[in-house]
């Protein structure tokens, strides 16, 4: 898979049939009439946080001065499921199909998914895990993959800067969408045509949402055959987030953000 699409409704129903065996992909593209929120339910585009979530959200989003407040990957931790897959200009990945499994590899901070298909349960609920524990299969020609076990460390549908002065209640996306180890999400993988990929996510947290949400968009397109990833860097030379991480300037001359 070459990049990503902008949110797009699922199509109809296709026939049955395995999918492909390999592929890669790279986020951060265009493709038809860009959306507002890959949020696709609720219909209003929002996540629908409990009110003492919807709360410490607000407090995310005004602290970003402050470490404990930042987003994970700001900090160049896992991104997490579902936000690993989103449409980002500095992520391809590869699809594998082995027998009995789906592997996944991204190049954003050389992350992976193994995901068993022979019906195994899931880990022992005292193990968590940053990209959960995964169980997939077959539905056609949709792979349909069950996520427990998550850690409460991630966020969840990225880390985009809301408009200055917006409140939270009215964002349809990006900072803040926090979790807990309560998290449980399905994703759904579906070929729409030889090269592209439809992906469906619900998640769900009775601690923190007050229903489950699901957002949608076609996810990876085929990349040409010469494809490969590329090894992934955070934080080196990164002046701004060795400053937010130590407290150590480590080249005032930079005066990188104004600071």
């Amino acid at each position: 898979m070459e990049r990503a699409l902008e949110p797009a409704p699922p199509p109809p129903a296709a026939e049955g049939g395995a999918a492909g065996d390999a592929g890669g992909g790279r986020g951060g593209g265009r493709g038809g009439a860009p959306r507002p929120t890959m949020i696709v339910d609720p219909p209003d585009g929002k996540v629908p946080f409990q009110p003492w979530a919807l709360a410490k959200r607000a407090e995310i989003i005004d602290k970003q001065d402050q470490f404990e407040f930042l987003d994970p990957r700001v900090r160049c931790l896992p991104a997490g499921v579902p936000r690993v897959n989103l449409p980002i200009v500095f992520n391809t990945y590869q699809i594998l199909q082995t027998p009995g499994h789906v592997v996944f590899l991204y190049e954003w901070s050389h992350l992976y998914r193994d995901i068993p298909l022979d019906g195994r349960p899931h880990v022992d609920p005292k193990i968590r895990l940053w990209m959960g524990d995964p169980r997939g299969h077959w539905e056609g020609n949709t792979l349909v993959v069950d996520s427990t076990n998550f850690t409460d460390k991630t966020h969840l549908l990225g880390n985009g800067a809301p408009a200055v002065g917006m409140p939270a209640s009215q964002l349809t996306g990006g900072q803040g969408v926090f979790h807990t180890e309560a998290l449980h999400v399905v994703e759904r993988f579906t070929l729409t045509d030889a090269n592209t990929i439809l992906y469906e996510a619900t998640l769900d947290d009775p601690k923190v949402f007050t229903r489950p949400f699901k957002i949608s968009w076609n996810a990876f397109l085929r990349a040409p055959k010469d494809h490969q990833l590329y090894e992934y860097a955070c934080f080196e030379g990164d002046h701004d987030t060795v400053r937010r991480m130590t407290g150590v300037d480590i080249d005032p001359t930079l005066n990188v953000g104004g600071r």
